[in-house]
């Protein structure tokens, strides 16, 4: 297994690790079920472990589709996990859908993935027809936690997979560029934004 990634994180038998993200899924799936949505798009799905948490919810929407740039991540989650969302190899950058496809678009933990977040979530935005639904790290925090525990030590914690680190006020003000902030909260090492697409 991967030392670092979104593989790792979710098979990882640390019980704190596991809590923390039990808690993390929860507050995702309550804020979708707030939405109201019956159809949705995992852009940035990785294995799919966020769809098969929402397929284990009560009530969960009707369709989702999930996708991610990583082909082995969407063949391991097919063999792996069960759920049956259907799965898409694309570019965050360049979705394949039309505007206005999906009421709610979730991408969870990818945009400080990307050399300009803006960019993806501006395609996020384009393929939504009212919600988009975003996660990043809490910063200084999740870097913190790292170091703490051991991980990524020489780099202070750093993920080397990151180009950002968003602390709330960052990661509000960056969003804020581009859709309109319904609902800005944390789950401990992580922080969500619930957002409306801008007419």
């Amino acid at each position: 297994m991967d030392r670092h990634g979104n593989r790792q994180k979710h098979l990882n038998p640390n019980p704190i690790q596991r809590a923390l993200l039990d808690k993390f899924h929860h507050k995702i799936t309550a804020l979708i079920q707030q939405t109201g949505v019956t159809c949705l798009l995992d852009a940035g799905c990785g294995e799919g472990f966020v769809l098969k948490q929402l397929q284990e919810a009560d009530p969960s929407p009707a369709k989702m589709i999930g996708g991610d740039f990583s082909g082995d991540a969407l063949l391991w989650g097919r063999a792996h996990l069960k759920h049956n969302a259907p799965l898409a190899q694309f570019d965050l950058h360049h979705l394949p859908f039309p505007a206005n496809s999906f009421p709610l678009v979730i991408c969870l933990e990818v945009l400080e993935h990307l050399p300009d977040s803006r960019v993806g979530l501006r395609e996020l935005a384009r393929v939504s027809a009212e919600y988009v639904l975003v996660s990043v790290p809490h910063e200084p925090f999740f870097r913190g936690a790292n170091f703490l525990r051991g991980k990524h030590f020489r780099a202070w914690g750093n993920d080397p997979e990151h180009f950002h680190n968003y602390s709330g006020r960052s990661f509000r003000r960056m969003a804020g560029q581009v859709v309109d902030i319904v609902w800005h909260g944390y789950a401990f090492p992580w922080q969500i934004a619930l957002c409306r697409k801008r007419n």
